[in-house]
């Protein structure tokens, strides 16, 4: 989250650079590189901890997709034992073993640590806000018809 939120941050500032450019060409009809050589130091500035914030993010799903990578195989080993099992037996539901659930609770635990720090559910709330925002200045009872669906 800390990653995400100060991504943003970011890349707000750099929205900043990007506006201010293309107000420097509306004004003046003089197109400002965006090149990283000529660019202000405040600018290279974002540009490097973005650039420094994508790596750490990339260093924390390689970590993540290591821990996978182990706990893969041991759920599979259970879930073969679970299908023999299964097909020998008469019972519908083989209980689960103790050591089946740490694996289970562990690979649950890394998969919503990859949606955290590859910045799924960030995106996906601002996108949720942002419709939600733009149902709510669209729609209203008088407004609202048929045709909407």
């Amino acid at each position: 989250m800390e990653i995400a939120e100060r991504e943003d941050e970011l890349r707000d500032q750099w929205k900043k650079f990007d506006r201010e450019r293309t107000r420097i060409l509306q004004e003046t009809g003089q197109k400002v590189s965006g090149k990283e050589s000529k660019v202000s130091k405040k600018e290279k500035a974002v540009r490097a901890e973005l650039r420094a914030l994508e790596a750490e993010r990339a260093a924390l799903l390689k970590q993540i997709t290591d821990r996978e990578v182990k706990l893969r195989p041991k759920q599979a080993e259970y879930d073969r034992a679970r299908s023999a099992a299964k097909q020998a037996g008469k019972r519908r539901k083989v209980p689960v073993a103790e050591a089946e659930r740490k694996v289970r609770a562990d690979l649950a635990r890394l998969q919503s640590e990859r949606a955290y720090v590859d910045g799924t559910v960030h995106r996906d709330r601002i996108e949720g806000q942002s419709t939600e925002a733009i149902w709510n200045t669209c729609h209203d009872p008088e407004t609202f018809g048929s045709e909407d669906w």
